[in-house]
């Protein structure tokens, strides 16, 4: 049986679901900060994960499509938030199927080596 969260499927959970939690000074820590997460609405998946699997799969890419619209308005903002610190995440979600073939097709045909004879082609 599928998961209705297609790839963002984590535990059972969503994924994608879930705010940012919030930093908290803490003097007994190296660096001073302890992070703290959402107690009503914890993230499921960091953020780096998150941006790791736009960037490196279009199955992520085309489930996280489908599932943006369902998610609540705040997590929208912490994944549109996301995306605006990562261009390159967001140019590729545009990207759909047929594109993206489209665009491999392309670069094939164009690298494909043309033997001519002659110094410029020519005779």
């Amino acid at each position: 049986m599928s998961s209705p969260f297609g790839y963002w499927t984590f535990a059972g959970k969503n994924g994608l679901a879930g705010v940012e939690g919030t930093y908290v000074e803490s003097p007994g820590c190296r660096n001073g900060m302890v992070y703290t997460p959402d107690p009503v609405n914890p993230a499921v998946l960091p953020a780096d994960q998150i941006i790791n699997a736009l960037a490196h799969s279009r199955s992520a890419r085309s489930s996280f499509n489908k599932l943006y619209p369902s998610l609540l308005p705040e997590e929208k903002e912490r994944l549109d938030a996301l995306l605006e610190m990562n261009p390159k995440v967001r140019h590729g979600l545009e990207i759909d199927d047929n594109t993206y073939y489209d665009r491999i097709q392309r670069h094939e045909i164009r690298s494909i080596p043309v033997r001519t004879s002659g110094r410029r082609g020519g005779k």
